[in-house]
């Protein structure tokens, strides 16, 4: 337990020296990173304006109000910017890290080779989609006519990270591919395939599939179980289901993971 621990904090200062150091780079270039913020802002105004449209001829969409849509889309601006700072970026880049070598420096690293790919560049520009959304939540929690409990808002913070759990293990899994087909140049079309339908409350969709992105690609879990646990539509037998398909896909993932660093083939070999 203790090495448990200790292991832990190490990775945490790694990490930390990491964001600071992407902080460092990405000032150096500031007009880049206002550039990046304002286009996240215009980005999120556009959905915005959409729901305004569809709203000026419904009163709800699958049962969603206004504001509840709206709270929608600020939780998966947050969550999404939170799933890019942590380890979006550095995924993306596993393909291109074993097709010219530079993977064999991970395996070589104090560290666990799999940290290292996932969370060695954090995408610092992401804090742009985690301000807005955090705003926008901001205004729709205020929209609400009951504000959310204390309860309502710990089971949202504890959901949303079972869901970047899910989403993580789930890019994961894709992105072990690689080293059994040494590219994988189709690994940012899954990333857009699992992140597109977070903006959208999943009761607009027919039961076949909602049920496969609920059970067999789980995204449902990244956003809208987080939203219907502050809008009080959650019901309690989702939650150890939610723990459950974390704990089962990040077991999967450790596991494609694993059986991919055994078929990988050294650049020095």
């Amino acid at each position: 337990m203790q090495s448990l621990v200790v292991n832990t904090k190490h990775l945490w200062r790694v990490w930390r020296a990491s964001l600071r150091a992407g902080l460092i780079r990405e000032m150096e270039f500031r007009g880049n990173f206002i550039a990046g913020l304002i286009r996240q802002i215009l980005f999120l105004g556009i959905f915005v304006f959409f729901i305004n449209v569809i709203f000026q001829n419904t009163e709800q969409l699958a049962g969603w109000q206004q504001h509840e849509m709206l709270l929608i889309l600020a939780l998966s601006r947050i969550i999404e910017g939170v799933i890019n700072l942590l380890f979006t970026e550095s995924i993306m880049r596993l393909p291109e890290a074993v097709r010219d070598g530079t993977f064999d420096f991970y395996l070589i690293r104090p560290l666990p080779a799999q940290f290292s790919a996932a969370f060695r560049r954090p995408g610092v520009d992401n804090f742009g989609n985690i301000l807005v959304g955090l705003i926008l939540f901001a205004y729709a929690i205020s929209a609400m006519t009951t504000f959310p409990s204390f309860s309502s808002i710990g089971l949202l913070l504890f959901l949303s990270a079972l869901g970047i759990t899910i989403y993580y293990s789930l890019l994961i899994l894709v992105s072990s591919l690689v080293f059994r087909l040494e590219r994988l140049e189709m690994l940012w079309a899954f990333n857009i395939l699992f992140s597109e339908p977070l903006t959208v409350p999943f009761d607009i969709f027919s039961r076949a599939p909602r049920f496969v992105l609920t059970y067999l690609v789980p995204i449902a879990f990244v956003v809208f179980v987080p939203a219907q646990a502050i809008t009080g539509r959650l019901q309690w037998s989702q939650i150890p289901v939610a723990i459950g398909i974390a704990a089962l896909f990040l077991t999967l993932a450790n596991l494609a993971w694993r059986a991919g660093l055994r078929k990988y083939s050294s650049a020095s070999s």
